[in-house]
């Protein structure tokens, strides 16, 4: 298991999603973004990170949204959440591989 601190780029990344989510998050803004802790990464080489131990068994949806990449790939991104703690920020590929590059804020867009 690995622990570190939430980089900058995975922070601007959250912050968008629980700005952007369609419901209520105001329980998963208690405590700032930039104090995650990264405690797993996904073995498939992309770049979804794990945020709380214990897995994220019974976590919800909290926000998702694509990354539309410059060269026309996309990426699904979606941020679970369990109780008011983030657990999750998932990227999964629309197209092959896409989910192993961090998208730039401007590559996001809310999901319809």
């Amino acid at each position: 298991m690995i622990e570190r601190a939430i980089s900058p780029e995975e922070a601007a990344i959250v912050g968008w999603l629980l700005d952007h989510a369609r419901g209520d998050v105001s329980a998963y803004r208690s405590k700032p973004v930039e104090e995650l802790r990264v405690i797993g990464t996904c073995d498939c080489g992309c770049i979804s990170v794990e945020f709380q131990p214990g897995g994220w068994g019974n976590a919800g949806i909290v926000a998702e949204a694509y990354a539309r990449y410059s060269d026309g790939q996309q990426a699904g991104l979606i941020l679970w959440g369990r109780n008011g703690t983030l657990v999750l920020l998932e990227v999964y590929d629309c197209h092959p591989g896409a989910s192993h590059r961090m998208p730039e804020i401007s590559n996001l867009r809310r999901k319809e």
